[in-house]
Formats: structure tokens, sequence, C-alpha cells
């Protein structure tokens, strides 16, 4: 995928305003909308960059929240109750949408309407491949607050009178307009065109403006936003999957259609690296059901643990690791995720920073849990690329393996073949992420690791699990896309803690048990919000949906979200 990208800064508008003669630089002056009537195509790379440029995001809402809350993250030195409560600044996505990705691919398609209608005939293909980032923004922003301004939202600018009072949409309408504009999107996109494209080469980061590609993308998301519909409403599911999949132009079919980012060196910073104010490593269960099954993405996800068997002994040898813990063997290893664990005297040299001698040297805060591997999220270590996946080619194989295993589209013959198929692309897929972060350490993925990783234990298709082995490779499978995680546990409950292959832990706290965080706090508008009585409106209505809680409950479930 090619993901070059034409930057368009000042020196634009500085080009324009020097080339203009003094009758042409007051029109401008006086008509603030003629220096924005730029070709459209050049307010694409930013509105879709803001997709993918705001590190508070990635760092308060996923790397301080959603990580934690999906069981990937937990505290090296052991989580708190904290880790299962909400920062303060939580919920950057919302003025993301408003303030950044939706208004910014709104207005590309504002700026095409403006055009004479020759000139319209040429952004066809542009006009179309907006709304889809549009809609995966919305939905994205929808999935942890429910109700959002969007079939009335961005448009004070283009309306006499200025539309400020937007009414919200509920998550169920929402899905029904997000649906019918992909399938519009889809529609042009394959439609004869009456005049020559305009060539998106350089301003399209995912694609290049390949319309054959965007119709996978579309179909892709499509899929994923129906799957959320699983509990509530699996006739629709049903009939959204029969016709995407029924689609002879497809959805994602290899990694080169992976709807996905690779940003250049630099574009990542402090605030995308999840231990640049604590250690963190993963999940104990996690690392270990990975070590377990010889995962090759585990020298990906997490640095090695201090303790190799040598250090082990030399600590243990001094007192410092207690002689009833054995040394097994294990490389890589988890923290736990409850901090009651803590208590446990079997489990205390998880929570201990050790100091001890090796080799003649003094180490100090030695842990036993491995790092995650900094490097896989921030380029400033190794000047790497990041990618920023959004559907990939294996994530579409592990929907469909499970629709199949559901019986929802798809044979029972299908399931094994998908799910083996998806465990091929997801760890291919990692391995190039990887590679092209540069990460520390990197090893290139071999044959010989995939054929031993499938035939391991609780790896190998087994139809009496078949479920669960599919939900849980799809879980691993989205450590850099963990909103998905989060979401696949809220859907399936996988993993579980009454799993069979993979279980999740219990978290408790002080003896109390807290239930895993399901949105974002929702607060109510101030007086003087001249909205207040739309936002107040959407507000008191999820507050009728069974299980939705107060509005700052962030146990609480929006209408997808079926208990």
């Amino acid at each position: 995928m090619k993901n070059t990208i034409k930057i368009l800064t000042l020196f634009f508008v500085i080009a324009i305003a020097a080339s203009c003669g003094r009758d042409k630089f007051s029109e401008l002056n006086t008509d603030p909308d003629a220096v924005l009537n730029i070709p459209p195509e050049y307010e694409l790379p930013t509105g879709l960059l803001s997709i993918h440029n705001n590190g508070r995001e990635r760092y308060y809402d996923l790397y301080l929240g959603i990580y934690y809350w999906s069981q990937t993250f937990s505290i090296g030195a052991g989580n708190t109750e904290g880790s299962y409560q909400a920062s303060g600044n939580i919920g950057v996505r919302w003025n993301m949408f408003y303030n950044g990705v939706g208004n910014r691919l709104f207005d590309i398609k504002e700026v095409i309407k403006k055009l004479p209608a020759d000139k319209q005939a040429s952004y066809t293909h542009l006009n179309a491949i907006v709304d889809i980032p549009l809609a995966y923004f919305a939905w994205y922003t929808s999935d942890v607050y429910g109700s959002i301004a969007y079939s009335e939202a961005f448009r004070a600018r283009y309306t006499t009178p200025p539309l400020l009072t937007p009414k919200y949409d509920t998550q169920e309408q929402l899905y029904d307009m997000l649906d019918a504009q992909l399938k519009a999107a889809v529609e042009k996109l394959k439609a004869p065109t009456s005049a020559p494209q305009v060539n998106l080469a350089g301003y399209d980061i995912y694609y290049d403006g390949n319309a054959a590609k965007w119709i996978k993308a579309a179909n892709s998301l499509r899929l994923k936003i129906a799957m959320r519909l699983m509990k509530r409403n699996p006739e629709k599911l049903r009939a959204i999957a029969a016709e995407v999949l029924a689609d002879p132009a497809g959805v994602i079919s290899n990694d080169s259609e992976s709807w996905k980012f690779i940003a250049r060196s630099g574009f990542t910073g402090a605030e995308d690296n999840p231990t640049n104010q604590r250690t963190v490593s993963g999940s104990k269960n996690m690392v270990d059901f990975m070590w377990k099954t010889s995962d090759p993405r585990i020298r990906i996800y997490y640095e090695p643990s201090h303790f190799t068997k040598e250090r082990f002994e030399a600590a243990q040898a001094q007192g410092k690791i207690p002689a009833s813990f054995v040394w097994d063997g294990q490389l890589y290893r988890g923290q736990y995720i409850s901090p009651d664990a803590s208590l446990d005297p079997t489990k205390a040299t998880y929570f201990t920073a050790i100091t001890y001698k090796f080799n003649n040297q003094d180490v100090t805060g030695a842990r036993l849990p491995s790092s995650i591997r900094s490097s896989y999220f921030n380029s400033t270590p190794n000047n790497g690329n990041m990618t920023f996946p959004i559907i990939n080619y294996s994530d579409v194989l592990f929907m469909r393996a499970e629709l199949a295993q559901r019986s929802i589209y798809g044979t029972p013959a299908d399931v094994q073949n998908l799910y083996y198929q998806g465990i091929d692309a997801a760890l291919a897929e990692h391995d190039k992420a990887a590679s092209t972060a540069k990460i520390t350490g990197y090893q290139a993925l071999t044959p010989a690791e995939v054929t031993t990783y499938k035939a391991s234990a609780g790896v190998v298709f087994n139809q009496a699990n078949a479920l669960e082995q599919i939900c849980i490779q799809q879980y691993i499978n989205y450590f850099k896309n963990n909103n998905e995680a989060w979401a696949l546990v809220k859907r399936t409950g996988y993993p579980s803690v009454n799993g069979n292959l993979f279980k999740a832990e219990v978290f408790t706290s002080s003896g109390s048990v807290l239930e895993m965080p399901r949105r974002f706090s929702i607060a109510r508008p101030f007086p003087t919000n001249m909205n207040a009585e739309n936002i107040n409106k959407a507000i008191d209505d999820m507050i009728n949906i069974p299980g939705f809680g107060t509005p700052n409950d962030i146990r609480g479930r929006v209408w997808w979200d079926v208990q």
C-alpha cells in the first residue's frame, strides 16, 4: 500500500495571496469562504490524518483506559482500582469527530457541491469515498457514547440561518443511516462515471483513490458494524452479512487491501508510548497463553522478562526469590490483572521490585513481568513507521469464521479453513508491522513458527471449542486496535472467566469485584449550551435503555451492547 502524503501548509495560502492583485486580495479578505475554495482533494489528507494524529486519544482513551479494561495491559507493578476507572481526560474521540475528522470530511462534500456541474462529475468517486471514513468515525464515536449528532451535524456553516442545534440520532437510527450511507457509497463507486476522475494518489492516505479497494473497505465496514448487532438484531446482521459477502466486488481479501495507515517516522511521539509514565506489562493470562502456544507475536508485543534462568537462580540463591518458586523456563511473563492478587503470598514475586547482585554488579528494581514493547507503538526509539489498522484482512477472515460457526453466513465446513487463514494473515500482518516499525530485536517470522503455532494445544482447531478459539485469536490479533478487543469482549464474552482455553481474570479490589467498564461517561450540558434541549433529550432517552445506568456510569451499556 502506498501512503505518500502531499502535505499542504500555509505556504499554499501565502502563494495564493502573493499571486493576487490588490482587488483579488480584497475579495479574499472580505469573503472568508473564497480562500477555502481549493480543490477538494487538497483537504482530504487533513481529514483522514485527523483519524490518526491525536496522541492524546491513544494515551488517555486507550493506554490509560481501554487497554486495561479489555485486560490487554496491566501495570507492571500491579494494577490498582483506578485501572478499572476512567481518567478525567478520557473521551478525546468526541472532540476529534466534531472538530477534526467529521467537520473536515463533511466540508469536502460541501466544496464539491459548489463546483460547476462539469467539474463535479470529476469528483464522483471522491464524494463517495469521503462517506466511508466519515461513517467509520461516526460509528467509532457512537460506540462508546450511544446517541450522537450526525444527520444534522456539521451544517451550521452551510445553512441559512446556521443550524446550531442539531438533533441527536439514536444509535439504532445511526446504524441504519451508516449502513445506507456505506451501501450508497459502494454503488457510486461501482457505477460508470461521466467524466475522468480526479487522481487521488498522494491525497488518499489509505488507497490512493483506488475505487475497487474502497468498495472492499466499505463492504468490510458494513460487516463490522453489523457484527455489533449479534444480540441486538441478529436477523439484520444475517441480512447485511448475506448481502455484503455475496457482493461480487467483495470484502478485503488480502493484506494489500487492508484498511490501515502506515505513518512515517516522527508521526508518533511521547504520548504514543504506553510506558511513558509507568511500567506496563501484558495481562498474565494472555502472555501465558501466548507462551504456551509458541505464539511468535509474543516477541513483537513484549520485551523478554528481565529474569533469564541465570538471573533467576542468582536472585533465588540470594534469597530474593522464594525457594518454592521453581524456574519454569518462561522468558516472557505478564502481570496479574486483579489488584487483590498482590495479597496472595504465592504471587508476591510478581509484585516485587527485586534488588540483587549478578556478575558482581548491583541490579536494582528488577521485576518479573515483561514490559510491553514500546517500539511497536512509538517510532521515537528506532525511527520506524507505525501501522494504524482500521480493518485488516485477518479481521475479515475471523469475522467470517465466527459468522460461519454461528450458522449466520457460511457452512460448518468453512469454519476451520477461515480460522486457519485468519491466523496465517494475522501473524503475517503483525510481522510486517513489526518490521516496518523497526521494533527493537526484530526477528522475521518463519514458516516453521507458523506451523508449530497452528499445531499447538489451544490453537489447533477443535470443533468443541471453535467459537472460543476464533474469538481468542481475534482478541490477540487486536493488540494494536484495542477498541475492537474491548468490543469483542462486550459482544461475545470472550475471553471469559469460565473459558476453556484462555481465562479472563476476575478484577477484585479490597475484596470487591469490579465489573469491566463498557462505555464512556456522558456529561449533561451546561444550561448555557444552546443545544442543551437536544442533548438532554438524547441522554434521557438512553437512560431508558436496559443496562444504560446513569449518564456517568462507565459500566453502563449503550444500545448495541445487550446484556
